[in-house]
């Protein structure tokens, strides 16, 4: 059942702002649930929804192995990881952060040849114009100024070529309060989160057409996809890093309470265009 009154969430013990829910205490600062992921608890797909969300942006893109694919915001380089094996094309991943570059490559296995990583900042990249066949983005656009990222994204993707995006997305607007605790207790990412409509008509201001989107709620991550998703000694050191770690533990827990008690606000948006124009 959904709470009554979002903002009780919010509460000042000894004259600090805390969130509260359940039997738990978080800072009531935005939490970055990408960095918890990735540093706390090991994991290596961050984006909203995991590996299938990424499946159902990747599904509506005409990927063939002939195709060369820019994976804006690469993190430490899962997705680009995947479409090289899954769909046999060549992939460029860059990411402005040189950390996450030097992890993708060491992650990388040396046969995965069709796979490389550029530190890069997305905003201003040297890549020509119109080289890439598809440009994909998760979880990048709702950190960055929307409109220039988007805009150099187009840029460099070839007439007629596609675009995807898996970012953050409101199911229905949020009070400031609303969107306060969500930041706190489930992602930062959704300071820079916007209605679908809000996301399509950004698509089409910075150059797309043929937008369509799909929206899901988020859901805590279930076994069989971690499993899936990071393997059996990934899985087991991840579950181990809950298991043992009090901190970690209760930040899970705070966050599967949210879901359950505070459902219909967040989701995440899986969005694709096309650049006008094809050769």
């Amino acid at each position: 059942m959904e709470i009554a009154n979002p903002g009780d969430l919010l509460q000042y013990v000894d004259g600090r702002e805390i969130v509260k829910i359940g039997g738990y205490v978080l800072p009531a600062e935005d939490f970055s649930l990408t960095r918890f992921m990735l540093e706390d608890l090991g994991m290596t797909w961050l984006h909203p929804g995991g590996l299938p969300s990424t499946q159902r942006m990747l599904e509506n893109l005409d990927l063939s192995p002939d195709d060369e694919l820019l994976d804006l915001g690469c993190g430490v380089g899962s997705t680009s990881r995947f479409v090289a094996k899954k769909y046999g094309c060549r992939v460029v991943g860059v990411d402005r952060d040189p950390a996450m570059v030097e992890s993708a490559r060491k992650r990388t296995p040396a046969k995965a040849t069709r796979v490389r990583f550029e530190v890069m900042d997305g905003r201003a990249m040297t890549f020509e114009t119109d080289r890439f066949d598809q440009v994909v983005l998760q979880s990048v656009v709702c950190f960055n100024d929307k409109l220039p990222l988007l805009e150099e994204a187009i840029r460099v993707l070839r007439p007629g070529g596609q675009i995807g995006l898996n970012e953050v997305t409101w199911m229905r607007p949020p009070t400031e309060k609303v969107a306060k605790v969500t930041r706190a207790t489930v992602c930062e990412t959704f300071s820079g989160a916007m209605l679908k409509d809000d996301w399509i008509d950004l698509l089409r201001r910075a150059g797309c057409d043929q937008v369509s989107e799909q929206r899901f709620e988020f859901k805590p991550v279930a076994p069989y996809q971690l499993l899936r998703e990071e393997g059996i000694l990934n899985t087991v050191r991840t579950f181990s890093r809950v298991l043992t770690n009090s901190n970690n533990l209760m930040r899970l827990s705070a966050v599967s309470d949210y879901f359950r008690q505070f459902p219909g606000y967040f989701g995440y948006g899986i969005y694709t265009g096309s650049k006008p124009g094809k050769n």
